[in-house]
């Protein structure tokens, strides 16, 4: 039999234990969008000047860098997604004088939700 190498902290979640976790996942995002949350999904992988603006030291140190094949850039595997919510609320939030309500999710489709409460009560029902 062939056993599989993960690192250490890796692991492969098996079919009961994913459904759990994308129920769990789907009530979370219900819950926000009724909440008045808009949905983002900012990319996992940038150019680092990027990634990083406005960031500190902490997470360059947290963030896997690798190198661009083609143009040579340095880019980066993001550590945290909050700089780049900031990054996609900051012309919105220029514009109205407050920033919005933004819901990031790492891996789910893509979707925005809905401001009508007919639809939040709806969804909320599943």
């Amino acid at each position: 039999m062939r056993r599989w190498l993960l690192p250490e902290s890796i692991e492969d979640v098996l079919p009961a234990g994913a459904r759990g976790i994308e129920q769990s996942r789907r009530r979370v995002l219900d819950a926000m969008g009724c909440a008045g949350y808009q949905y983002v999904i900012p990319p996992l992988l940038e150019y680092l000047e990027s990634l990083l603006t406005g960031a500190g030291r902490d997470l360059d140190l947290r963030t896997f860098k690798l190198v661009d094949q083609i143009s040579g850039r340095t880019m980066g595997l993001r550590a945290d997604i909050t700089p780049q919510v900031a990054r996609i609320d900051a012309p919105s939030a220029l514009r109205r004088e407050e920033s919005a309500n933004t819901s990031p999710v790492s891996i789910a489709p893509r979707f925005c939700f809905s401001k009508n409460e007919a639809n939040c009560q709806e969804v909320s029902r599943r």
